[in-house]
C-alpha cells in the first residue's frame, strides 16, 4: 500500500510540475502593449486618461488573466492608479484580445502637487484636450506622464514596464 501511495504522490507531483511549466511557458509568450492611451475627459474633478491593453497570444493554450491594474506614475512617482478588481478574461489561443476600456481618474489636487501654476494653464489644456493632442496637453502640464500595468496571467503575476504617455 505505502508504495502505491509513493507512486500517487510522485505522479501527482510529476504532473503539477508539468502543469507549472507549461504555464510559465506560456506566460512568456504572451505579448501585451498598451492601446491607445488618452486624455478621455477633462473637468472639475481632474483628468480622465483612457487606455485598453492589447493581449496576443501565440501559443496553441488557452489562458486567463485578470483584469490589470494600471499605475500612473511621473518620473517613477506614484499619482494614481486604477482599484483592482477580480475579473477574469479567457484569452483563446492563436488570437489578439483587447482587454476592457480602463480609465485612470487624476483629480487637480494631485496634478496642483506636481505643477506650479496649473490654474493659469487651463484654457491651454482644454485646447489641447479638444484638438485630442496628447503632446500639447503634456507640454501644457509641464510634468511627464508615464503609465505601466500589472495582473496575474495563468496565477503568474506579471508587471510591464512603463510607457511614457506624455
Amino acid at each position: 500500500m505505502k508504495t502505491i501511495f509513493k507512486i500517487g504522490i510522485f505522479g501527482g507531483l510529476l504532473i503539477g510540475a508539468y502543469k507549472l511549466f507549461g504555464m510559465k511557458r506560456v506566460s512568456d509568450k504572451i505579448v501585451t502593449a498598451l492601446s491607445n492611451p488618452r486624455v478621455h475627459k477633462v473637468d472639475l474633478k481632474g483628468i480622465a486618461i483612457r487606455t485598453e491593453i492589447n493581449v496576443s497570444n501565440p501559443t496553441k493554450s488557452t489562458m486567463k488573466i485578470t483584469k490589470p491594474v494600471v499605475t500612473l506614475t511621473t518620473n517613477g512617482k506614484y499619482i494614481t492608479s486604477t482599484a483592482p478588481e477580480n475579473k477574469e478574461f479567457t484569452i483563446n489561443s492563436l488570437t489578439d484580445t483587447k482587454i476592457d476600456t480602463i480609465e485612470i481618474v487624476v483629480p487637480w489636487t494631485i496634478l496642483a502637487g506636481y505643477i506650479y501654476g496649473i490654474f493659469g494653464k487651463i484654457p491651454q489644456i482644454l485646447a489641447a484636450f479638444k484638438a485630442k493632442d496628447m503632446k500639447a496637453l503634456g507640454e501644457a502640464l509641464a510634468i511627464p506622464l508615464e503609465m505601466k500595468y500589472s495582473l496575474y496571467a495563468n496565477g503568474l503575476s506579471y508587471e510591464s514596464e512603463p510607457t511614457k504617455i506624455l
